[in-house]
């Protein structure tokens, strides 16, 4: 029996929303299927995809064959590239997503002008700001003489 990860249509007239569902490749778009695998609403904005990882990976590794609008979703939620990568024999890469805001040890934050200034003249950025403020006031009373 060939077998396929596809979008089954629910939802009224002009209001689509799809089950993501692992069926017989005879049966009819909307009918029996085998199992629900996940669901997918293009109308909200960004569109609402759920797909349950480990139910898309044993369809996968059966040998389910997904459409072509299946595989873009299971693309979108890194579920293809883990079942090429597991089915190529190699470990998937992985990659470090920094959620904090703090930076790392890597890179260099750019200090401000005032703090370059206080940095090469070892005074701290506040005091460099009133230096700034006077000197100013000094030149514009000057200039009115």
């Amino acid at each position: 029996m060939a077998v396929r990860i596809r979008l089954q249509r629910l939802g009224r007239k002009k209001r689509p929303f799809y089950r993501l569902v692992a069926a017989d490749a005879r049966a009819q778009r909307d009918g029996v299927f085998l199992e629900r695998i996940g669901h997918y609403n293009p109308i909200t904005e960004p569109a609402d995809v759920v797909i349950d990882e480990e139910k898309a990976l044993k369809w996968l590794r059966r040998g389910a064959q997904p459409t072509d609008t299946a595989k873009r979703l299971l693309s979108q939620q890194g579920i293809w590239k883990k079942f090429t990568f597991e089915k190529l024999g190699k470990p998937l890469p992985d990659v470090e997503e920094s959620t904090t805001d703090e930076p790392t040890e890597d890179t260099e934050t750019v200090p401000s002008d005032d703090e370059q200034e206080a940095i090469h003249t070892d005074e701290s950025p506040e005091s460099v700001e009133e230096d700034t403020e006077s000197s100013e006031a000094q030149s514009s009373s000057s200039e009115e003489e």
